[in-house]
């Protein structure tokens, strides 16, 4: 049973307490004046919710000062301070509902441009300042309004297969950091080739593409109150694309890409993390080598198999009888009950069963392979002739390290001197003993044969050619 190690459990020391442990900001609602004008930089702030805010905080500090801090800690103003848990306000009041409070030109203009525009402005904090010191000693983080912060993290398995089903093993953690409900909030779930994934709305695809939310990892959560976490499943089958590319790949889930929930902050709406694609070993790969010939000289008696002008066999298992100077008999080692028979004035090949290599009789069958000849005659041998082994086939089983090299469905080399590197899940190169500068390298996702020279064995180096050679994967 294969175990799958998930990318929560990678991350739980480094992420627990993560959405938990970042404090909801509080709203501290502040507004313009009616009578705001010119040089007056005021600005109202609710005194019901400062003074709330402001005990919360003195509950552990017996005395301090209250300030406003932006997002560098700098203070913007100070509202008063506590002693012995009670507050005292350095500033007017108006209404018993407002404190009233002046601030710097630079800081008044861009309050009140935020709060003119409802815009979110995250960072800011109330807290408890050491008045000597100047050191912060309690804060919270404040908006000047209600809103909806949404913050996501995934928990994903850390590797899968090109078209794997993820099922149940994908989840999302869902919080609401804000201070009002969210609505309709959509997640998707989504694969991309880098880490730099943007929060923008797609739609959902059963291809592999940058950004683009996977098939079935589109959820919509009609509502999340405020400081409400749920951890969510999805219900479809959630499914990697057949055509992701095997490696390092990203995985992220985005609440509300399209930017419809007016949030605190969009910064926390993205979660992502590497999965690694890989691509299972095969039960077998098949190479089907079309161009393969077999080259016979009968003066010399020089034998060799050739493909793509790359040699497969030096002829030493293959053995030979002239029977006459036209006819000649040839045997694989492995072959036990038949041989091949090679008529070099028909320009014909047959397969015989029922007799003893190098003897005359027995049963032939044609096997229709094309003979071409050079010179020679029913009295006088050729000069060399040619079978075109047109259903030549290259087998590996990486299990057992097998290799067959076969024709017409027969063997036609004894293949202890080959050599195979997995260089990658889906990434094998392969090597005859007599290559020196050149080998090859098949890809069992692409189902691609590549021929690389002027490179080391088992690396990625050397010039590549497409090989006219497919594949075919048996899983």
């Amino acid at each position: 049973m294969k175990k799958t190690i998930y990318m929560s459990m990678v991350l739980l020391v480094i992420l627990s307490g993560l959405l938990a442990g970042e404090e909801i900001a509080r709203v501290l609602a502040m507004e313009i004046p009616d009578d705001a004008g010119p040089g007056k930089n005021t600005l109202w702030v609710n005194l019901g919710q400062l003074q709330t805010l402001s005990s919360e905080l003195a509950a552990a500090v017996p005395a301090a000062e209250i300030a406003l801090l932006d997002r560098q800690d700098r203070i913007l103003a100070k509202f008063g301070s506590i002693r012995r848990g009670k507050c005292k306000w350095d500033h007017k009041t108006v209404r018993d509902r407002y404190l009233t409070v002046n601030f710097a030109a630079a800081d008044y203009s861009q309050l009140a441009s935020g709060i003119s525009n409802r815009s979110a402005m995250p960072g800011f904090q109330l807290a408890l300042c050491d008045g000597k010191a100047g050191t912060v000693m309690q804060s919270i983080p404040v908006v000047f309004w209600d809103m909806a912060d949404l913050a996501v993290q995934l928990n994903y398995p850390v590797n899968a297969e090109p078209g794997q089903s993820l099922r149940q093993e994908v989840t999302v953690q869902l919080e609401n950091r804000g201070s009002i409900a969210a609505r309709d909030i959509q997640l998707d779930v989504v694969i991309s080739r880098d880490n730099q994934i943007q929060l923008r709305g797609a739609e959902v695809a059963a291809t592999a593409g940058n950004d683009v939310p996977l098939e079935n990892g589109r959820e919509t959560i009609p509502m999340l109150e405020a400081g409400q976490q749920i951890t969510v499943q999805f219900k479809g089958d959630l499914k990697i694309p057949e055509n992701t590319v095997p490696g390092k790949q990203y995985l992220a889930v985005l609440a509300d890409a399209d930017g419809r929930i007016v949030e605190l902050s969009k910064e926390n709406n993205i979660h992502s993390g590497f999965i690694m694609i890989t691509v299972p070993e095969p039960t077998a790969f098949v190479m089907a080598l079309a161009e393969t010939v077999l080259h016979f000289e009968p003066a010399t008696y020089g034998f060799k198999i050739v493909t793509h002008d790359v040699i497969l066999s030096d002829g030493k298992d293959w053995k030979l009888c002239k029977m006459k100077p036209n006819v000649y008999q040839i045997k694989h080692v492995s072959w036990s009950d038949f041989f091949w028979e090679i008529d070099t004035y028909e320009r014909v090949v047959w397969e015989i069963k029922g007799v003893d290599f190098c003897k005359k009789g027995g049963k032939g069958r044609e096997l229709g392979i094309k003979v071409n000849v050079e010179g020679g005659s029913l009295l006088i041998p050729p000069s060399r002739f040619t079978l075109k082994l047109t259903a030549t086939q290259l087998r590996f089983e990486p299990g057992s390290k097998k290799f067959t090299l076969s024709a017409f469905d027969k063997p036609i080399f004894h293949l202890p001197f080959w050599w195979v590197c997995r260089r990658e899940s889906y990434l094998y190169q392969v090597r005859f003993a007599l290559w020196e500068n050149y080998f090859w390298q098949i890809d069992t996702f692409k189902k691609e044969a590549v021929s690389i020279s002027g490179g080391k064995f088992c690396s990625g180096e050397g010039t590549i050619e497409p090989l006219s050679a497919p594949i075919v994967v048996e899983k």
